[in-house]
């Protein structure tokens, strides 16, 4: 049976977070060593799928920890997929699972970093356990589990590690932007409740919905939520023509463009024109026309972006802490990245370390934490060809990280 809303809020109360003092972040990196893609009923027919929970502990030694630590990292956003769980339903192969989010947290911890359990869940349509499945009609299911995991993970050290309840909530925009009844606040009350009555001192990390963007965060009554021991996380990828060209995942025409230079203000006709060509004959070649005017469009979008574009979404956030009266150092910059290597090729390097030093900058202008995306991959900050997944001197400095200096 679901909580009413009044009921959550009591339990919550009771049962500790107010007044607790709110962990410390800083500088994060999240992690995105995962492979288990599939569908569950899938993984859950193959015995050595989920043998090893969450899969990417497969890849990661203590060591390659304890090496972001010693670059100067103080805290790691561990991506954990819930699903499996959900879908297991309570019983002991849902317990081995939660056990390996409490191991996962541990190798953090061990390594001396500070550690976000996030629960970040795949898109999976309609199977149980995806992430439209938790928002939708196995809610009350889900937040029964978040309720077990805060349960497990309540005797890790409070001072270094918190509980994301759900990654990017993919909905309820229409709450944030159309004026509709926002349905995402009453659950994320919801799962607080669970997650606090669980485990009284745990920090819990909060979110708007809409995919965590700023705009949803600062459509939020905090107080809500009558709690001191919690951070507030979006996720910022602006300007987002930059941060996710040739995106595969991305609509047209976006997923099209290449070689947009940051920041904009580099933009000049001649490339442009490059670019709107190279993204017409690439959009042909998949499609078998293009999309010339939408094209054409992004391309001037992108080339009238100013600069400080890159700061705008974390003065939002900022703003509505002030408004509120929470403490900047509870707000955190949980994602944020770009997209430098598609198909092998990579951006000029100096693009793209000038843009996570301009966001990085901001956020700690602004007095937040924040976390890089991502540890490897086509976000990734970590040197390619490095099998220990460090960071080259240039990363490094774009980051504002000491690196063992």
């Amino acid at each position: 049976m679901r909580l009413s809303l009044a009921l959550a809020m009591a339990l919550a109360l009771a049962n500790g977070g107010v007044g607790a003092e709110p962990l410390s972040l800083k500088r994060g990196v999240n992690g995105d060593l995962w492979n288990n893609w599939g569908s569950i009923a899938d993984l859950r027919a193959d015995p050595e799928a989920l043998a090893v929970f969450p899969d990417w502990r497969r890849n990661v030694t203590p060591q390659m920890f304890e090496a972001l630590a010693e670059e100067g990292f103080d805290f790691i956003r561990l991506p954990i997929d819930p699903g499996p769980a959900l879908a297991y339903g309570p019983g002991p192969d849902q317990d081995r699972l939660i056990d390996g989010m409490h191991a996962a947290a541990r190798m953090g911890l061990d390594a001396g970093l500070k550690v976000i359990v996030d629960l970040h869940p795949l898109p999976r349509g309609d199977e149980i356990g995806g992430a439209e499945s938790i928002v939708g009609d196995h809610f009350p299911d889900y937040v029964a589990l978040v309720g077990r995991i805060g349960a497990r993970l309540a005797d890790l050290p409070a001072d270094r590690t918190a509980l994301e309840l759900l990654n990017e909530p993919a909905f309820d925009c229409e709450g944030v932007y159309a004026g509709e009844p926002p349905k995402w606040p009453a659950m994320q009350a919801e799962l607080h409740a669970a997650a606090r009555t669980a485990a009284p001192e745990l920090p819990i990390v909060l979110t708007g919905a809409c995919w965590s963007q700023a705009n949803a965060l600062a459509s939020l009554d905090p107080g809500l939520i009558a709690d001191d021991n919690v951070l507030w996380t979006f996720h910022s990828y602006a300007p987002f023509a930059y941060t996710h060209q040739g995106a595969g995942w991305i609509g047209a025409p976006i997923k099209y463009l290449l070689d947009l230079p940051y920041p904009p203000s580099l933009m000049t006709p001649e490339i442009a024109a490059q670019v709107t060509a190279a993204a017409e004959a690439r959009m042909t070649a998949a499609e078998g026309s293009a999309d010339t005017e939408a094209i054409a469009q992004a391309v001037q979008d992108y080339k009238d972006t100013p600069d400080t574009a890159v700061a705008e979404e974390i003065a939002v956030a900022t703003r509505w802490a002030d408004t509120h009266g929470i403490p900047r150092s509870q707000i955190l910059l949980g994602e944020f990245g770009a997209l430098h290597t598609v198909d092998g090729v990579s951006q000029p390097p100096e693009w793209y370390h000038g843009f996570l030093a301009d966001k990085r900058k901001a956020a700690e202008d602004a007095g937040m934490g924040w976390a890089v995306l991502s540890w490897s991959g086509g976000m990734g900050v970590a040197a390619p060809d490095d099998p220990d997944r460090r960071l080259s001197p240039e990363t490094c400095a774009a980051l504002g990280l000491p690196c063992g200096k």
